[in-house]
């Protein structure tokens, strides 16, 4: 079964399937209260060009990662969409380093919440020489991640860090234990597609909308524990979000979906302090 490819873009605007009755309606509501701007600049992962991908096959899935076209240096072609590579850096501190920040809607709105913050897109740690691209597709299923990646990793510039917020519109989908799985089964394969940069994991952060989903309480931290558990023990990281409260109103959206300015504020500083620790910043 071929997957469907899926477009990286800066403003993360690509509809998707969602859980939870936290889908479509839920984020049109959130686009259209939220008080952040658009991104105003295209945003490309990587500092080259994207070859053609082999086919992957993820074993015991069926699922067929088909091959993208080249694309010229100047550019990255992903889901038939040319996105501008990011230029070199104009830091002083010498060498850059490259973070990727992949998931769904959470990921799409801390971008453009980090747009107005006084570190930027780069979570203030430009000035080290961390420069960070954002991935973030409303909607997006764990299913997508791979084709996702699968655009990027041919580029001659590998991240040192991938952070991946993702999993949140997957929980009502299957059984915890299943999700483990499947979400172990392509780590594997993003492990193997790009040797050498830390995998963060992002635990995916409860929903009050969701609460009587038993998925969402006793469950989702469960979850979280398993896989962060596994990621680190495959040289990876979890980042923990201590500072979630689902009954603190304050930290989430009047669509008890998604999170407050105040939420996405936290959840960039923890983005920031997982970049800082793996990359011998802190």
């Amino acid at each position: 079964m071929a997957v469907q490819e899926s477009p990286w873009s800066a403003a993360g605007s690509v509809p998707g399937p969602s859980s939870c009755s936290a889908g479509a309606a839920a984020d049109r509501q959130h686009s259209e209260s939220a008080s952040v701007a658009s991104a105003s600049e295209p945003v490309a992962v990587g500092g080259g060009a994207a070859g053609p991908s082999a086919d992957v096959v993820v074993a015991g899935r069926g699922v067929t990662v088909v091959e993208c076209p080249s694309a010229s240096a100047s550019e990255v072609v992903s889901g038939g969409i040319s996105v501008p590579v990011e230029g070199p850096s104009v830091s002083g501190a010498g060498r850059s380093s490259s973070v990727w920040i992949i998931g769904h809607s959470f990921v799409h709105w801390a971008g453009e919440r980090a747009l107005l913050r006084p570190g930027g897109r780069h979570l203030g740690l430009g000035h080290l020489g961390v420069r960070v691209s954002w991935g973030g597709q409303r909607g997006m299923r764990w299913h997508q991640l791979l084709p996702f990646l699968s655009h990027f990793r041919s580029c001659p510039r590998r991240p040192e860090v991938i952070i991946i917020h993702l999993g949140g519109n997957d929980v009502d989908s299957m059984s915890a234990r299943q999700l483990v799985n499947v979400i172990k089964d392509d780590l594997r394969v993003i492990f193997a597609w790009f040797p050498g940069t830390r995998i963060l994991w992002s635990d995916v952060i409860p929903r009050p909308r969701c609460l009587a989903s038993r998925r969402w309480t006793r469950g989702l931290a469960k979850f979280n524990r398993q896989v962060g558990k596994w990621v680190e023990s495959q040289g990876g990281k979890q980042l923990l979000h201590g500072w979630v409260e689902v009954g603190c109103g304050g930290l989430f959206h009047t669509d008890r979906v998604h999170l407050s300015d105040i939420g996405w504020d936290l959840l960039l500083d923890d983005f920031a302090v997982g970049c800082e620790s793996v990359l011998g910043l802190d």
